[in-house]
């Protein structure tokens, strides 16, 4: 994901960490889950 653009204020600094965030800790769960169902499976 690409974010482009300027961020205007404060609230909306905080607003695109917290998204980037979310985006990391998402990628990382769906990382573990495939790790778990190939474990499963062997």
């Amino acid at each position: 994901m690409k974010i482009v653009g300027q961020i205007s204020s404060p609230q909306e600094a905080k607003e695109m960490e917290f998204v980037a965030k979310c985006l990391v800790v998402g990628n990382r769960a769906r990382l573990l889950a495939s790790q778990i169902k190939e474990d499963v499976k062997t």
